[in-house]
């Protein structure tokens, strides 16, 4: 009689120990969805919940470049953007700065195809004979030479605002928010370790 006490016991221990694991699996699964965001806004919320390990500078408020992506050529699914703009034509820290976005473009591996790279140059200050050096260089590269008035009015009482005598990169989402940017100052892993980063919460639309 003791004995088999003893198992009943045993056995329902045993069953709550189960349930328990369960329960405890179960929730973080549930949590896991919950907190996945499923949007850049819900994703720049979650940014502002719990911090950011970003080594680029944040973007603060967040920028629309609609207005100078609107030509942007269509894709089957939108893109995270690299965008470099800035600068007196493209002068050798420009070139730096392309060929550094494109060995972070390279070195992304098989989340590449979710990049895109834009150059907007100052469209009074850049030559044909330029444009087309540098596409010889840089083939995946959009080039769309832009007035600088119109990213002067994008990026104005931004954290990002400056006087665009040197460029700059600008990590702009899918629905063309920049939300992170760099000088030339800031090392390239960065710019990749960021990349990597925000793709990997990001949904793949």
């Amino acid at each position: 009689m003791t004995d088999s006490s003893a198992t009943t016991v045993k056995q329902r221990g045993f069953r709550y120990q189960i349930w328990l694991m369960l329960f405890i699996v179960g929730g973080v699964i549930l949590t896991g969805f919950i907190m996945v965001p499923k949007t850049e806004e819900q994703r720049q919320q979650m940014i502002e919940l719990l911090g950011t390990t970003n080594l680029g500078a944040l973007v603060k408020p967040t920028l629309d470049f609609s207005p100078v992506l609107v030509d942007l050529p269509t894709t089957d699914k939108a893109k995270w953007k690299v965008v470099t703009v800035g600068g007196i034509g493209c002068d050798q820290i420009c070139e730096d700065m392309l060929f550094n976005s494109r060995q972070v473009h390279m070195l992304m591996g098989k989340l590449t195809g979710r990049v895109e790279r834009v150059f907007l140059p100052d469209a009074g200050a850049i030559d044909p004979q330029q444009i087309d050096a540098l596409k010889v260089v840089h083939p995946f590269l959009t080039i769309m030479p832009t007035a600088p008035k119109l990213v002067a009015q994008i990026i104005s009482g931004s954290s990002s605002d400056w006087d665009m005598q040197e460029p700059r990169y600008f990590v702009v989402t899918p629905d063309h928010r920049a939300i992170l940017y760099y000088t030339k100052d800031h090392d390239g892993s960065g710019l990749l370790e960021d990349l990597k980063h925000l793709l990997k919460y990001s949904p793949d639309r």
